[in-house]
């Protein structure tokens, strides 16, 4: 997983750079918190190999969650030489997969526990999903999600409406799938980016390369 981790950052980094390129000014970083415009697409998952969870600080395994598809202000996801604000669901922090700033969809996967029954434990419609306070994800801890989390609520942010919900998880036909491993769940997440942020097509490409192991 490790490698796969790389590989996703480092075609982020090719990707954010031709971003950034493409504008003559970066717009301004809109106010925190920010709600997301909606929730396109929602895939439960649950991996045969659990994998190091990058993007907060404790770094836990994880083998289950969502890989969600939402529509947001692009002016959040425009890729900059500073913090930019992170995208929370819950009481976790998500990690985005694509820039997004073009096409304004964001392909994002988010741990969750699986319960005794081998069910995902998060319920998009009872969960919510925000934009919180420029930061790097990595430095993100429990405390800091619980302090962003009473913030946004604060703020008004609420839970996205569950017919929205049902539609997004329709989207994906709503059944757990099951993925070898974290490799598979991002070229997954490939196909997803292929159809709701086509412009992104070199970074899909990037993502779909197979990973090659150590004989």
């Amino acid at each position: 997983m490790r490698l796969a981790q790389r590989t996703i950052l480092g075609t982020l980094a090719v990707a954010a750079i031709a971003g950034a390129a493409a504008v003559a000014a970066p717009p301004a970083v809109p106010a925190t918190p920010a709600p997301i415009d909606r929730v396109v697409a929602a895939q439960p998952f649950v991996l045969d190999d659990a994998f190091r969870f990058e993007w907060r600080e404790e770094k836990p395994d994880a083998r289950a969650g969502y890989l969600i598809v939402i529509k947001v202000n692009p002016d959040l996801v425009y890729p900059r030489q500073t913090l930019e604000p992170v995208l929370y669901v819950g009481n976790q922090v998500a990690q985005r997969v694509n820039v997004g700033y073009r096409s304004g969809h964001v392909v994002a996967i988010v741990p969750a526990p699986l319960d005794e029954n081998g069910v995902v434990q998060l319920d998009l419609a009872k969960t919510p999903i925000w934009f919180g306070t420029p930061e790097l994800p990595e430095r993100i801890n429990a405390h800091a999600i619980e302090v962003e989390l009473s913030v946004a609520r604060a703020a008004g942010i609420t839970p996205r409406p569950a017919a929205e919900v049902r539609a997004a998880l329709a989207a994906t036909a709503g059944r757990t799938t099951a993925f070898r491993d974290a490799h598979r769940l991002v070229q997954s997440a490939a196909e997803l980016i292929r159809v709701y942020s086509p412009e992104e097509q070199d970074l899909v490409e990037g993502l779909l390369v197979p990973l090659v192991t150590p004989e």
